[in-house]
Formats: C-alpha cells, structure tokens, sequence
C-alpha cells in the first residue's frame, strides 16, 4: 500500500502531505504587527489582532461633538425603528459598529475588519479588530463576541441588511452562536431615508456625513478599493496597504455615533420642523406631529412642504379626533388648484359623513371632485381603488340618496302626539 500511494502522488505529480504547523501558544509568538498600532489577544477561539482608540467627548466630528449622543434619549430613537425596548437603555449601552469585507455577499465573503465603539464614561472607545490572515477569523470572531455580549443594543447604518448577517454567517460557519440575534437594533439609515426623503439624491452614509454633519473625508479610501486594499496587506504583510481602510472604518463609526446625536436633535425639533413632524408621527406622538406641522406651515414652506404639512395635520388631527380641524386642513389643501388631487376629496367626503355627520357637505365635495374628473383636469385613480372613477360615482349616488332621505324626513309632517289613555279605575 505505501508503494502504491507513492505511485499515484508521483502520476498524479502531488507534493507529499506535510504535518501542520504547531500552533504557538503565545500570540506574542505571531507575526509582528506593531506597525498598525494595535496588539495580539486571545480569546476562546484562538488568536487575534484588534487596534484600539480613544476619543474625548468633546471631540468634534463634522459640526457635531460626540458628547452630544451622551445625553440622547434612547426611547425616542427606539420610536424611529419600532423597538421599545431602546426606552430602558442608556446611551452608553449602545455599541455602534460597522464592518469591511472582501466581498458582498456568499459563503466565499469574510469579514476582515470589525469595528466597534461604546462611551466608557466620558470616553468613546473604538476597537477594531483585524483579520491578518484567514487562519485568524476565530479571534477576530470571538473578540468581537465579547463586546457584543456586553452590548445592551447595537447601532449601526444598513447593519440590518448588510454587516449583521455577514457576521452572522461567518459565525455560523465556525459553529458559533451569533451572540447580537437577541439585542435591540437601531439601524440609523431608515429613520435618516425616511425623515429626509426627496432632500439628498444620496442616503450612503458618505453624503449624510456632509449633509447633515458637515464632515468631509479628506484623501478617504473608495469602497471600491477596500477589498483589494486587504488581499494586498495580506500577501504583503505591508501595513501602508490597510491603514487607510482602518481610518475609513473609523471615519464610518465616528459618523454612527454623530448620526445618533444628530437624528435625536431632529425629533426635538431642532433640526426642522417638517423632520420633527414625520418622526412624531412615524412613532405615534401625533399631538406633537401637530405641532411641528403648523410651525412648517407659518415658515411659508414650498409648495411640495405645504402640501405635506396640510396632510400630516389633517391626519394626525383626526388621530386625535379633532375632525373640525382636520376638515379644514383638508380644504384649505383643496382651495388651491395647484394641490388638488383625487385623494384628499375622498379622505374630506369620508370625514365630513362619517366624523360630522354632514351629508350635505361630503355630497358637495364628492360632486366637485366628479366635475373636475370630467373636465380633465383631475385624473382618478385606478378602477379598483378608492379614488377611481367608479368609487367616486357609488360614493356619490350613496350620498345623494341618503341626502334625500334626509331632506324626506325633514320635511315629513309630524304627527300630533295622542296623549294616553287614563288608567282604569
């Protein structure tokens, strides 16, 4: 038998199998990383490479001091993603992170660098930890595991869709429980795509940076270049190569923590009043939605705002059933030509019937908005829908034969009440 495997590794030209390598029990044994900055670990599963940096509160990233997100209130933010379980949370029970990868997706995709920070104290904290070599991803995962294990809820931006199942899948893959599945998760790019929709032709976070925080990367490595920034670190073992991906990764964590500080001031109402009226709304808080949306509206907003302010009032004051005030939302919406659309006539027609009992009144909208129909100059929605042609004329033949019967009885002749008969002796 020996001879005959020698035969077929020397047909088939394949170099004898070596032994492995012997482990080294001391990461100060691996391979000398002191150039990047940062120092060797161990952790329950195996050896890795995290570089950590310290940053004051009152550190200033773009227009906004990191202190700032020390003093949000997690609750409100819980209200921009749906997860009141952020209400029980401190600001500094957030971990904020954010990962670069070789690849966008599948099984063949790692994970070379995962950055996280968390406020100690007064200081932020920023640890990120560095894949030297594939042979290292236990370390780097069982690092990371740590902080996650002391976080109370993540941040993170499009973590949802992108880094947490890339990480989840690379734990997965080392037979590891994912030790974030169960944590409370504020993903700050739908609140931001949401409260600032039709502002910015861009919600990467890059233009967000500028936009809303006033940062500006200077000399900042393309996404583009990230991938092949590491493969080139990693065949040569040169730290120029992956220096400028650790700073863009630190410049992505630095604007989590910004962008935190920066959506809690735009639900206080300082960053806007239409922001601050479509995040009350979005996290129920309609008595406030009505506020900003008539300070909006004393600003002598665009035509596109007024629009949307008159809207949101409409709506959140019939949430509070508030229905006058919400009619005449509705119609000083109507009274210009410019904003008439199918779809207020009907929520009007609806809340005059249903909320005020005048029949007359929604009998009158509904008719004038058939005759702009029919005149061409408002276009119904389609057939099958509330706004469609065919609803609008049911609705109306449904008004105008209740308002009939209304006016039958109204005008019925009342009979004259017969007193009771005395009661037998």
């Amino acid at each position: 038998m020996p001879d005959l495997r020698d035969r077929l590794r020397a047909a088939l030209s394949q170099p004898a199998r070596m032994p492995p390598a012997p482990r080294a029990e001391s990461v100060t044994a691996l391979r000398d990383l002191s150039a990047l900055g940062g120092a060797w670990f161990e952790s329950p599963h195996g050896p890795g490479y995290v570089i950590e940096s310290v940053y004051e509160a009152g550190w200033a990233h773009g227009d906004v001091v990191l202190h700032r997100a020390l003093s949000l209130d997690p609750g409100r933010l819980g209200g921009q993603v749906r997860e009141p379980r952020l209400a029980a949370l401190h600001p500094r029970d957030f971990l904020y992170i954010d990962t670069e990868t070789t690849g966008l997706g599948g099984a063949g995709a790692m994970v070379f660098l995962a950055g996280t920070a968390r406020f100690d104290g007064t200081l932020l904290r920023l640890r990120q930890y560095v894949l030297p070599s594939p042979e290292f991803e236990g370390g780097l995962l069982g690092g990371l595991a740590e902080d996650l294990e002391r976080a109370g809820a993540l941040v993170s931006y499009n973590g949802k869709s992108f880094d947490l199942p890339m990480l989840e899948t690379r734990y997965i893959l080392s037979r590891t429980r994912p030790a974030f599945r169960q944590l409370p998760h504020l993903d700050l790019l739908h609140p931001n795509r949401r409260l600032f929709r039709g502002q910015f032709d861009s919600h990467r976070l890059v233009r967000l940076e500028a936009e809303l925080l006033g940062f500006e990367r200077e000399a900042d490595c393309p996404s583009r270049e990230v991938p092949e920034r590491y493969f080139r670190f990693q065949r040569t073992g040169d730290p120029t190569w992956i220096l400028p991906v650790l700073r863009h990764n630190a410049w992505d964590i630095l604007s989590l923590v910004a962008l935190a500080a920066h959506l809690a001031a735009v639900c206080d109402g300082h960053e806007g009043d239409l922001q601050a009226a479509r995040a009350a709304e979005y996290a129920g808080d309609f008595a406030a939605a009505l506020t900003h949306s008539a300070a909006a509206l004393t600003r002598n907003p665009a035509r596109a705002d007024r629009v949307e302010a008159l809207e949101r009032t409409a709506r959140c004051a019939t949430r509070l059933e508030r229905y006058a005030e919400a009619a005449e939302a509705w119609r000083t919406l109507l009274a210009d030509a410019r904003n008439r659309r199918v779809g207020p006539y009907v929520e009007l027609a609806r809340l005059l019937e249903r909320r005020l009992g005048d029949v007359p009144g929604a009998l009158e909208a509904t008719a004038e908005c058939l005759a702009l129909v029919a005149r061409g100059l408002l276009r119904p929605g389609p057939a099958n829908a509330e706004t469609g042609l065919p609803a609008l004329q049911k609705r109306h033949a449904r008004l105008t034969a209740r308002h009939e019967r209304l006016l039958a009885a109204a005008n019925r002749p009342r009979r004259a009440r017969q007193p009771r008969a005395a009661a037998a002796s």
